[in-house]
């Protein structure tokens, strides 16, 4: 009996080693291999005793910048620990997976007890969507139920973690992304401003947030979330500056139709004994600026 048990052990990590580097590209609204633009690049490597790690980088125009991280470990052939690193969430799931009659996979990945994502992919690695994938809040809420054809999103239902409810499909990925009138210089005015009539410290304070803000088809703020906040007071004043800024909106596209977009604003805050005076925009990202 021991014997078959080593056995066990050993041929299982060798079974992923024969499998070899790739990477894959998504395009728009994360269609495979895009002949066109490429939005995202996903790293895929293999490394011993059956584990993977999975860099996703998306286009800036300017170059690849990394943006998510996965560290996966096998600890028998259907379930695995993941290490993630990321601006919405850094920590570490459990996934399992669970064969379909097509071939396909039902995969879920829990936090602790809580499921954070369930649905179906084609692949393990990385997954690629399609069918039904719901998405919760770390709490255990609704975030989502979207439905995704060969990693395309089709539709999605969509709530703020408070459980408000959001328009509905809302993507993510788009053709032209939503244009802000008389110009962000404008907008991020507005926010500054805002901060300073709350009289809020900002020494008290240092990091990284990140704001997510839906743009209907409309042409309107729809939602403002605080996908990674430094402080309960100031995550309320910014969700109350963006839900409270002047100027308007030209809706994203997709397909040459007005869409529902999900935009992410991150915002750094760098600690210093001066006064902080104005807020620019570097590469992507918002800094507020010392004298």
């Amino acid at each position: 009996m021991k014997i078959l048990v080593y056995i066990f052990v050993l041929l299982f990590p060798i079974a992923t080693w024969g499998q070899k580097d790739t990477v894959y590209y998504f395009g728009v609204n994360g269609k495979l291999n895009p002949s066109g633009k490429q939005d995202v690049m996903k790293k895929v490597d293999f490394k011993k005793r059956g584990k993977t790690r999975i860099k996703t980088y998306k286009n800036t125009g300017s170059g690849w910048l990394l943006v998510f991280t996965e560290k996966i470990k096998p600890l028998n052939d259907s379930v695995y620990d993941l290490r993630i690193k990321s601006d919405e969430f850094t920590g570490k799931l459990t996934r399992t997976y669970q064969v379909l009659n097509d071939g396909k996979y039902r995969f879920t990945d829990r936090l602790n007890s809580v499921i954070k994502r369930t649905g179906v992919t084609t692949k393990k690695f990385p997954l690629i969507f399609d069918g039904e994938i719901t998405e919760n809040y770390n709490t255990g809420k609704p975030k989502s139920v979207s439905q995704y054809s060969n990693n395309e999103l089709v539709s999605n239902k969509n709530w703020l973690p408070d459980g408000t409810k959001l328009p509905d499909d809302i993507f993510t990925s788009v053709d032209k992304e939503p244009l802000y009138t008389p110009g962000e210089a404008f907008l991020y005015q507005q926010i500054r401003q805002a901060i300073k009539d709350s009289k809020f410290d900002l020494l008290t304070v240092e990091g990284k947030m990140v704001v997510g803000l839906v743009i209907t088809q409309e042409g309107k703020i729809g939602g403002v979330q605080i996908i990674k906040g430094i402080s309960q007071v100031l995550n309320g004043i910014i969700v109350d500056a963006f839900n409270k800024a002047e100027g308007a909106w030209e809706p994203a596209g997709l397909n040459g139709k007005p869409v529902n977009y999900f935009q992410v604003v991150p915002i750094n805050f760098i600690y210093s004994r001066y006064d902080f005076n104005s807020l620019e925009m570097q590469n992507g990202m918002l800094y507020w600026v010392i004298n």
